[in-house]
């Protein structure tokens, strides 16, 4: 019989929160210009199965399995913002997906300063339990 902590580790949500913003600010970024997609103009993404490689190294083959993969980081990017709560999808899509600035966004958003910190880093915290394609927690030891 497993115990809940073997099956669920105790996150680390500091750290996790870090690599979550880091993912959004710089990975996103980069697999959308990769891709050639752009995520605010993504409405209902295909999911496909993963790339497969051949067993012959070929330089245009790793070049478009890159950019297949990106593809699907961005596609999987906005499966998880949907299966986040509504708070958390309006935080993350004005600051990451917008690029609007906290400070902007968060006298919008009706929150007081520690309180829009509380749902940022709940929102970072979901979105990483909802992305599928790799793990973005950082678990405690």
């Amino acid at each position: 019989m497993y115990k809940m902590d073997e099956l669920f580790p105790q996150v680390d949500e500091k750290k996790t929160v870090n690599k979550v913003k880091h993912f959004l600010k710089h990975t996103l970024p980069q697999m959308q210009r990769y891709s050639h997609k752009d995520i605010s103009g993504i409405k209902s993404p295909i999911i496909t199965d993963m790339p497969k490689g051949g067993s012959v190294g070929n330089g245009a083959e790793e070049t478009i399995t890159q950019r297949v993969y990106a593809g699907q980081v961005v596609d999987n990017v906005v499966i998880a913002l949907k299966s986040c709560d509504a708070i958390s999808q309006k935080i993350l899509w004005d600051i990451y997906v917008e690029g609007n600035a906290v400070k902007a966004t968060q006298p919008e958003s009706g929150y007081g300063e520690t309180q829009f910190r509380y749902y940022q880093n709940r929102a970072l915290l979901a979105f990483a339990d909802a992305f599928m394609l790799e793990d973005l927690h950082v678990f405690k030891k």
